[in-house]
C-alpha cells in the first residue's frame, strides 16, 4: 500500500480538522435563540434624527426598565431618559419618557418583534403636548 504524499496527507487533515470545528445550523440557531431569548443588557437605537443608548433589566411577569440617555442630531448633547415596558416573546413594548424633540418635550412608545440579533425596525410615536411624531428606528442589543 502506498501512502499519500506527506504535504497531501497534511493537507486531508487539516481539511478534517477544520471541517469537525465548523458550526451545524443547530449550533448556529440554538446561539440565537440564546441571543434573543432575553432582552437584558446595552441597547442602542438609531436613526438620522436621534440616537438612544439605554440599558435594560428584566423583572417579574415579563417587565423590562432601564435607563440612558437620548441625542437628537441636530442638538448639542445628550437628554437622560428612562424606560419601562414589557418583553412578552417575541414582542417588546417600551414607553421612554425623559425625552425632548424638536424643541419639546416628548414621550416615546415602541413596539415590534424582537425575532433576530439584527434588531427591531419600527417606528418610535413621540407624544407630547399638541404633538405627535413617529420617526422610524433600528433598536439593537449591543
Amino acid at each position: 500500500m502506498r501512502l499519500p504524499h506527506p504535504r497531501r496527507l497534511l493537507a486531508l487533515v487539516l481539511t478534517l480538522a477544520a471541517a469537525s470545528c465548523l458550526p451545524t445550523a443547530e449550533d448556529i440557531e440554538g446561539e440565537l435563540e440564546r441571543q434573543i431569548r432575553s432582552v437584558a443588557g446595552p441597547w442602542e437605537g438609531t436613526s438620522p434624527t436621534l440616537t438612544l443608548s439605554f440599558q435594560l433589566q428584566e423583572g417579574a411577569g415579563g417587565a423590562v426598565s432601564g435607563s440612558g440617555t437620548m441625542k437628537e442630531s441636530s442638538v448639542a448633547g445628550t437628554v437622560p431618559i428612562t424606560v419601562t415596558g414589557t418583553y412578552q416573546r417575541p414582542q417588546l413594548s417600551l414607553t421612554i419618557s425623559g425625552m425632548n424633540y424638536e424643541g419639546r418635550p416628548v414621550q416615546g412608545t415602541f413596539g415590534g418583534s424582537y425575532t433576530t440579533v439584527g434588531g427591531i425596525t419600527a417606528p418610535l410615536r413621540l407624544t407630547g403636548t399638541g404633538y405627535s411624531k413617529d420617526v422610524t428606528i433600528l433598536l439593537q442589543e449591543r
